[in-house]
């Protein structure tokens, strides 16, 4: 059954994302509307919304499909990004997407002025950061939060589906809700992916497509 919301407005998350790779810094900002994004310093991956001017735009360009957090190290700002995906059903008539592939973006410069010790312990928390890339099972939607099932939704005060989607998703399912506070504190809620682990054919009114 195929559901559309009833409220006059709901808000969307952006879903194609140009990623630019400066010498000093990354920018991320939506296809849809460039002049919105924020930028990341490649020191200590300290994020400032962009003012729509980028300056210099020799950088590489590729396209990512969502931002799904931040780990702050000893050296610095781990940005994690969402690489390729797949559309894999609907949920209240909106498209669900599987994650299929992951990497951070290392904001992580000031290394240089680790100790060997701090170096040595960095290594090994790039190794974890690592096996978090190839986290699997990972599903998401642009358009309406996945967490809650129709018998919550229905119980939802009108105008709830116009707050950022990860206030609207119950954080007790939201795989990366540790992950996102950083973001959640520089205000980039168009940028915010909440993602839930699990079988897709667990979500109630889900059409599975072929994977």
């Amino acid at each position: 059954m195929e559901i559309q919301e009833s409220s006059p407005c709901h808000f969307k998350l952006w879903s194609e994302l140009e990623l630019h790779e400066f010498s000093d810094r990354f920018v991320i900002k939506p296809v849809e509307s460039p002049d919105q994004g924020f930028s990341l310093s490649r020191f200590d991956g300290n994020i400032e919304q962009l003012d729509g001017d980028l300056g210099n735009t020799s950088g590489k360009v590729s396209t990512i499909y969502g931002v799904a957090g931040t780990i702050r190290l000893l050296a610095g700002l781990h940005v994690l990004v969402i690489t390729s995906r797949k559309e894999v059903g609907t949920f209240l008539g909106y498209p669900v997407y599987r994650v299929m592939s992951m990497k951070f973006l290392s904001c992580n410069e000031a290394s240089k002025f680790l100790t060997n010790q701090e170096k040595k312990d960095e290594s090994y928390f790039m190794t974890l950061l690592k096996v978090v890339e190839s986290t699997m099972g990972l599903y998401y939607s642009y358009d309406t939060d996945i967490t809650l099932n129709l018998q919550r939704r229905f119980k939802l005060a009108d105008g709830w589906m116009s707050k950022p989607i990860w206030k609207q998703a119950d954080p007790r399912f939201v795989w990366n809700r540790n992950i996102l506070e950083e973001l959640i504190e520089k205000k980039v809620d168009g940028f915010i992916i909440p993602l839930i682990q699990g079988n897709i054919l667990d979500l109630d009114s889900c059409h599975h497509a072929a994977l």
